[in-house]
């Protein structure tokens, strides 16, 4: 099979968090940023770079930032890509309250994959694409890219995606689910007592 890192984006700056960073915050004793990170290795990620501040450090990964910080997530792509060596890089956001689960579907999507499918992104039950849930062609996401010539910063991620080659898959909406506010962290962390967020 062909091989697989993993970038995971931790650099937003949580407002309606009240400002805490979010790679911070312990779902079940584990921060959010090391549960993802745990997640892509589970699904064969042999290196998993993180963007954002340096409390985003996660052991075994690489950390870079994006610059200027707080630039949105194209530009912390583009910063991350340089780190990445696999054919595959799965894109995910540090606040997922199932990443176990949403690894597990992008890797099952990726190991269907003929050879026109440049990436995958999950589509929620309302239709919405999760672009931090998704695995890409590491060579479409560079040639993206390139191809914005350094218009990266305060952009949307779905720039970089060329309509050709991108596969959405459906998943259930509680499973694409993230944290972007003190409730969605109290209903995440009452399932995490449940089933362990898996």
């Amino acid at each position: 099979m062909t091989s697989l890192d993993a970038v995971v984006l931790a650099g937003g700056r949580a407002r309606r968090l009240g400002g805490v960073q979010k790679a911070d915050v312990e779902l079940g004793g584990v921060r959010l940023v090391d549960r993802v990170a745990a997640a892509a290795r589970a699904v064969g990620a042999e290196r998993v770079v993180v963007v954002g501040p340096d409390r985003a450090a996660s052991a075994g990964a690489v950390l870079v930032r994006e610059d200027p910080p707080f630039s949105g997530p194209l530009a912390a792509v583009a910063t991350a890509l340089p780190s990445v060596d696999a054919e595959w890089t799965l894109l995910l956001s540090c606040d997922l309250v199932h990443p176990q689960r949403v690894c597990r579907r992008l890797e099952r999507a990726r190991r269907a994959a003929g050879p026109d499918a440049g990436g995958f992104v999950l589509r929620d039950g309302d239709g919405r694409a999760q672009w931090l849930s998704g695995v890409h062609r590491t060579g479409v996401l560079r040639a993206g890219i390139a191809a914005l010539g350094g218009d990266v910063v305060d952009r949307p991620l779905k720039r970089v995606f060329p309509e050709e080659g991108l596969r959405f898959v459906d998943a259930p909406t509680w499973e694409t689910a993230d944290i972007d506010s003190a409730e969605d962290l109290d209903a995440a962390q009452r399932v995490t007592r449940v089933d362990g967020g898996r």
